[in-house]
């Protein structure tokens, strides 16, 4: 089950990016509490004190029992670490979201599934364990919420499952996911056998287009080449050049009859 820890927060009325800032500054993170029967009210908590929190969660889901001061009064709040901002570059925390929760309340939220043993398949038969589904969704008390749920894969054979139906949760928590969806599966490895096929396949195929190309290129020179040479040889350019049309006014009788009369 999730560990509950402990943290101290303070009521915070510093808003605005640059008096945040300060705050940081001096080791104090911004943090938001909200939640469905509550106002969201804006706190404060030790930068120090809360990297211990997190350092100490054994899971994603951190459970805290959040002691909140405000106005000289000090109330206890059971609260869920929702999401933790932090700096890109220098990778320290800048802000630190809480979602308050009731302990007579079940809650929804996500929990992480963890594979347990070596399948069959994988140390037998060279397979390969793949996670289908990283987290599962769970309905439960506060106090029943798991940090992991861990499933044995140890009997899988390769092209076997582990379904959500199969997985066995402790007695409080409700997977919420569909019972068909698969978790875990082993596949079988990619043998040389099969990826020589495939790869002769692709070496093959551009010598065949290949082929093809240099007997479509040859096909159109040679179409080319007849083209060219019938407007060359044709009879129609050659009337022109040697008809009897052309001949007769340069030898015609009419132009020897004056020579004649002298």
């Amino acid at each position: 089950m999730a560990k509950q820890l402990k943290l101290k927060a303070q009521a915070r009325d510093v808003v605005g990016k640059t008096r945040v800032k300060r705050i940081r500054d001096q080791g104090v993170i911004p943090a938001v509490i909200y939640g469905a029967h509550t106002q969201p009210q804006n706190l404060a908590v030790v930068a120090r004190e809360l990297e211990i929190v997190l350092h100490s969660a054994t899971g994603e889901n951190v459970l805290v029992d959040l002691q909140v001061e405000a106005g000289g009064q000090s109330s206890n709040r059971l609260v869920l670490i929702q999401e933790v901002q932090h700096h890109p570059v220098k990778d320290t925390v800048l802000h630190v979201d809480f979602h308050e929760v009731s302990a007579t309340e079940t809650m929804r939220t996500s929990v992480p599934v963890r594979a347990v043993g070596e399948p069959s398949g994988v140390k037998n038969g060279g397979g390969v364990l793949e996670y289908v589904m990283r987290t599962l969704r769970v309905e439960c008390l506060p106090k029943d919420l798991p940090d992991v749920i861990e499933v044995n894969v140890e009997a899988l054979e390769i092209g076997q499952s582990i379904h959500v139906g199969e997985v066995k949760v402790a007695e409080g928590v409700a997977l919420l996911d569909g019972k068909g969806q698969p978790v875990f599966l082993v596949v079988a490895p990619l043998t040389e056998e099969a990826a020589t096929p495939a790869a002769g396949g692709d070496l093959a195929e551009p010598e065949v287009i290949g082929a093809k190309k240099v007997e479509g290129e040859e096909g159109a020179a040679e179409g080319d080449k007849k083209g060219d040479a019938k407007p060359a040889a044709g009879k129609a350019d050659a009337k022109p050049a040697a008809g009897k049309a052309d001949a007769k006014p340069a030898a015609g009788k009419e132009a020897a009859k004056p020579a004649a009369k002298k």
